[in-house]
Order: structure tokens, then C-alpha cells, then sequence
């Protein structure tokens, strides 16, 4: 990391971007998050169900996903083909999806159990859902207080996930370092630190949590 942004910046008890670095670059959780699905994106393929927008979907899948649907409980958000609460598993399609991308949104929902049940009964046979949760982040700013709930843990997310997924069926990574999570919390972008101080994990400082569970 820069001098400049050490000695200014990491002192300072209020963050230097409230967006997660938005303004500043890519926030250095979405540099895990791609990371995660580009290592998996051979399972991005044929019917594919993504949360709020397509763009991990077009990104990782291309040409290998045949139809694609975008699911928000927000019926203002024009680019959802499918207006549903992931809590209520009537409003969902039965074994429809090859691969369900559901990148940080279960820590917004308070039963994630229900919606790891819902997606696991949305996917077909063998189908792969790729889920992101965040394991340090700060508190987010459009949900507020009453509407960010949870933090993750590769023990937590074996647990739950285990209530719908074979324990054989689940691949559970983790990604960051204590300077990555100190930099995301500030609010400093990927672009801000090395590659090198990104890749580095410290499994006792995990910034991100990263599940591969098959049908």
C-alpha cells in the first residue's frame, strides 16, 4: 500500500468512502466475488437465475447459458423477469435452474434458512448454486441498522447450507487477509493495494465467504 494512503487515511476514525470504495475503483469484496465465479464459471451454463441484475450471468456464463432469469422483491426494478420474496418458496419455480448466482444477499434476509431450502428447490438435478456472504463488511447503508443482519464464518455457512445440501455436495472457500479487511472497511477500492496483498488469505481474517453447493 501506498504511504500516502497509510499515513492519511488508516488513522482516521471515520471511513474514506461510505459506498465501499465504489467511487474509488472496485470494492475489494466484488474483487473476491469475481474471483469466486470466475473459478467456477463452467457452472454458469444453460438456465441461470441471478438476483436484482445479469451481469455476473453474461459476464461468466456467455454462451454457455441458454435462458436466463433476474429475480427482486423490488417490482420498480425493470430489469427482474421475476418479481418474488426468496422466503416464499410458492412464488418460485420448481427445479427450473442449471445455476442460481445469489451473490451478498442472504446477510439482508432474516430467515436465510428459508431462502437456502427455496433456491435449493428452485435448482434441478446436479445444479450448482454460487452464493456469496460477507464476513467482515460494514453495516450497509441503504438497509440500515433493522435490515443487516447477519456475518458469516466457513463454520457458519457449512451449517447452514448443510440443512439443504449433502455435505459432499458443498465446496466452501474463504478470501482475505487482515490489510484487505481493514482496507474494505475503510473504504479503499482493489485498485488501491496490490494484487499480490489481495491474494494472500489468512484463514483467520476472512473478509469473504464463497459457497459451491450442488443439487
Amino acid at each position: 500500500m501506498k504511504d500516502k494512503v497509510d499515513k492519511e487515511y488508516l488513522r482516521k476514525v471515520t471511513p474514506i468512502s461510505e459506498e465501499y470504495g465504489f467511487e474509488r475503483g472496485a470494492p475489494i469484496d466484488r474483487y473476491y466475488i469475481e474471483e469466486f465465479l470466475k473459478k467456477n464459471k463452467s457452472d454458469i451454463k444453460g438456465t441461470v437465475l441471478e438476483i436484482m441484475d445479469r451481469e455476473y450471468t453474461v459476464r461468466f456464463g456467455g454462451r454457455r447459458v441458454r435462458n436466463s432469469d433476474v429475480l427482486d422483491v423490488d417490482i420498480n426494478n425493470k430489469k427482474a423477469t421475476i418479481y418474488a420474496d426468496l422466503r416464499d418458496r410458492r412464488a418460485l419455480p420448481e427445479e427450473k435452474y442449471d445455476c442460481v448466482i445469489l451473490t451478498q444477499t442472504l446477510h439482508f434476509i432474516d430467515d436465510y434458512n428459508s431462502v437456502i431450502s427455496n433456491v435449493y428447490g428452485v435448482l434441478k438435478k446436479n445444479g450448482v448454486l454460487l452464493c456469496t456472504v460477507p464476513s467482515v463488511s460494514r453495516i450497509d447503508s441503504y438497509f440500515g441498522e433493522e435490515g443487516d443482519f447477519w456475518r458469516f464464518t466457513k463454520a457458519s455457512a457449512r451449517y447452514i447450507f448443510q440443512k439443504a445440501f449433502a455435505k459432499d455436495k458443498l465446496h466452501i472457500d474463504a478470501y482475505g487477509n487482515v490489510l484487505a479487511d481493514i482496507c474494505f472497511l475503510k473504504g479503499l477500492s482493489a485498485e488501491e493495494i496490490t494484487k499480490k496483498e489481495l491474494d494472500y488469505y489468512d484463514k483467520y481474517f476472512p473478509l469473504l465467504i464463497c459457497v459451491r453447493a450442488v443439487k
